[in-house]
């Protein structure tokens, strides 16, 4: 954990550890996480790094999403927000944002004549542009609600990069939890209907649901929307305190 900043754990480790926690609520309830072999294994993948591995796979499916996303949606929400000819934008708060992006970055966006005849160009423009705004809210003491909105998408969209996994975990250790309980039964001839195991069973079940319903593509977009709303804004504070220094620079 230490290995890794506040975004990490956040946006990538979260959604890992969501996707193992069927694996250790079962071996909670039925009893098990204590056993030496699993704190052996538990403690050897810890020394090894298992955490940055983990945050890193993670981080890489949602990379994987998100492009394809991108792409069904038109581009990333910034993008869409700064483009003249994307419609649905507020034309006023679009224009305020452009500005602001212009004044902090020096990059010239291009006009709509421009944006229509060469869009590649125009979004390469406002690619370099927004990649310089990230790079300059990146404190959080000045800007938090740009690092708190970063955290929130990049959960959303690594936690939906990895659903398939999350399920097919969960859907297995519930197959595990039910096959342990009829090997009780029929193989040990014990009542596997115990408060312990049915817990485990429901515990488990409740994770699979929870994977079903919280990924979702609705959530994704509502969190970029939000980030690229909040970084525009933090091009507009920029802009206003670059104004403002302007004439003290200039004596």
């Amino acid at each position: 954990m230490l290995w890794l900043d506040d975004y990490e754990r956040r946006a990538r480790l979260a959604p890992g550890l969501l996707a193992l926690l069927p694996i250790s609520v079962a071996l909670a309830v039925l009893g098990l996480s204590k056993a030496p072999v699993v704190v052996s294994v538990l403690t050897a993948l810890s020394l090894a790094g298992g955490p940055v591995v983990l945050a890193e796979l993670v981080r890489h499916q949602g990379r994987k999403v998100q492009e394809a996303l991108w792409a069904s949606w038109g581009g990333s929400p910034t993008f869409q927000k700064l483009r003249l000819l994307q419609e649905g934008q507020n034309s006023l708060q679009r224009e305020t944002w452009r500005k602001a992006v212009s004044s902090v970055t020096g990059i010239e966006l291009a006009s709509a004549r421009s944006e229509r005849a060469n869009p590649i160009k125009a979004d390469e423009a406002i690619e370099v542009a927004v990649g310089q705004i990230r790079n300059l809210t990146r404190d959080e003491t000045k800007f938090p609600l740009v690092r708190a909105e970063n955290r929130g998408y990049g959960f959303h969209r690594n936690l939906y990069g990895i659903r398939w996994t999350g399920r097919t975990t969960a859907f297995l250790v519930v197959l595990g939890v039910l096959g342990y309980m009829l090997w009780l039964a029929n193989v040990e001839h014990q009542h596997a209907l115990t408060v312990v195991n049915v817990l485990a069973l429901l515990a488990t079940v409740a994770c699979l649901v929870i994977w079903c319903v919280l990924p979702s593509k609705v959530r994704m977009k509502n969190a970029a929307e939000r980030y690229a709303y909040e970084l525009l804004q933090g091009a507009v504070v920029l802009a206003a305190a670059k104004a403002q220094a302007t004439p003290e620079g200039a004596q």
